[in-house]
């Protein structure tokens, strides 16, 4: 009888548990911010949307489509790293306040040439340039101000898993309305949502309190490239950090290029309209935030490699199945799959470096090469595999960018060892596990 009550009275901890609210989530601190932010989120992925929809109409060109992806986002493989040691130094507030303003100046200017009719591949590419160097400056920003918003330690996991949930949320239901919109009202109608969508996190950056930390260890020369040289020697030599970098420059480059050739894939595999390709997007970002509610619900910090090792094996094979598929209701559920897997690598990762990031003054630096790894890879992924596609179809492409991101999950599988023994001693010190369990 009292075996009984005790199973019992450990299913009801469980179940409490479970349910419990994420500890970040009592921080009116933490909520303001990352609903604000997600809000933005939301009007920017509705411009990404009719954007690349507006080129491919326009011109009728997978490469043209791969260049616009190129423009929007190459600055960010340049600039990214030298933003980082700037961010260590600058007022966040004020970086994010700048970033704001300007994204609804950028945003504002293509609603006029819509609805002038005076949009063009050239202005398309040209503004997209400028949208880039704002995102390297912006995305960096938010994700070295989040660990701030907390005041313990232990609350930075759950803080991140919040922030993608509530990302992955407005990605979801961005490409419905935008599609919806372009095919009823026109693009000029997702680029004026994208610029009143940046007003409540304008004003959620004004509320918050962002807590500050010494930067005593920081060269008193401001000497930034030695600075800069510090952040990549640390990431290269910190090797689950190194190994983590390699795995998202890869998945940027291979995968997430997949979402510049929906528009191709749409109309010559699906033979689809805007209306299609806004229920493909739509899928992949519903995957997305089953990832996000996983990673807020999953509630224990560590672990995220082997996670991590898990979902790339599964988004490799999954784009290579859904890369082939001709039948809307497969590829739906295909798509659901590499969005789900997709979101739950990328943001395991992001989490995972935050959470063995110890330096304070180390985290925008690094931050900032995690960014570059997105950034400034991603538009570079974007080129290739517009090219690509014109020589061997959209298809193929999708599979060879499939069997690639396989192969390298194979590999950051057999490294997962070694970074265990070295996060150890890490997780300790923090107190993300106990002493007493090391023994």
């Amino acid at each position: 009888m009292a075996q009984l009550n005790q199973v019992n009275s450990g299913k009801n901890r469980l179940k409490s548990s479970f349910f419990q609210i994420p500890s970040a989530l009592k921080s009116a601190n933490v909520c303001c911010f990352v609903i604000g932010e997600s809000v933005s989120f939301f009007g920017s992925w509705m411009t990404q949307f009719a954007l690349v929809w507006m080129v491919y109409q326009l011109t009728n060109s997978a490469m043209l489509v791969g260049i616009a992806g190129f423009s929007n986002q190459a600055t960010g493989l340049i600039i990214t790293p030298l933003i980082g040691v700037l961010l260590d130094r600058w007022n966040l507030r004020y970086v994010l306040l700048t970033t704001q303003i300007v994204s609804i100046v950028l945003s504002g200017t293509l609603t006029f040439l819509c609805i002038s009719e005076r949009i063009t591949v050239e202005w398309i590419i040209i503004i997209g340039i400028l949208q880039g160097i704002v995102k390297a400056f912006d995305l960096p920003a938010r994700l070295v101000t989040i660990p701030r918003l907390v005041d313990n330690k232990a609350d930075t996991y759950s803080a991140i898993s919040i922030h993608s949930f509530l990302i992955n949320t407005a990605k979801f239901v961005s490409p419905m309305i935008a599609g919806a919109f372009l095919a009823r009202i026109g693009a000029s109608a997702c680029f004026l949502v994208d610029s009143i969508s940046y007003l409540p996190f304008i004003s959620a950056i004004l509320t918050v309190k962002i807590n500050s930390f010494s930067t005593k260890s920081m060269s008193p020369k401001y000497n930034i490239w030695q600075n800069l040289k510090e952040g990549f020697i640390f990431s290269y030599e910190f090797l689950p950090i190194k190994y983590v970098l390699i795995l998202q420059v890869l998945i940027c480059f291979m995968v997430m290029t997949h979402v510049n050739l929906m528009p191709v894939f749409t109309k010559e595999i699906l033979n689809g309209s805007a209306e299609t390709m806004g229920f493909i997007m739509t899928a992949s970002a519903l995957g997305s935030i089953v990832a996000g509610f996983y990673l807020i619900l999953r509630r224990q910090a560590i672990g995220l490699e082997k996670i991590i090792s898990i979902s790339t094996i599964i988004l490799g094979f999954s784009l290579m199945l859904f890369s082939h598929a001709t039948r809307l209701e497969i590829c739906l559920v295909l798509i659901f799959i590499v969005g789900m897997t997709n979101t739950l690598t990328l943001a395991a990762i992001s989490n995972f470096v935050q959470l063995v990031l110890v330096d304070e003054n180390k985290r925008g630096r690094v931050t900032s090469i995690f960014t570059t790894g997105f950034l400034g890879i991603l538009p570079f992924g974007n080129l290739f595999f517009g090219a690509l596609a014109s020589y061997i179809g959209v298809a193929n492409s999708l599979l060879f960018g499939g069997v690639c991101c396989a192969l390298g999950a194979l590999y950051f599988a057999r490294k997962l060892p070694q970074i265990k023994k070295i996060l150890h001693p890490i997780y300790i010190e923090t107190g993300l596990i106990s002493q007493s369990s090391e023994s």
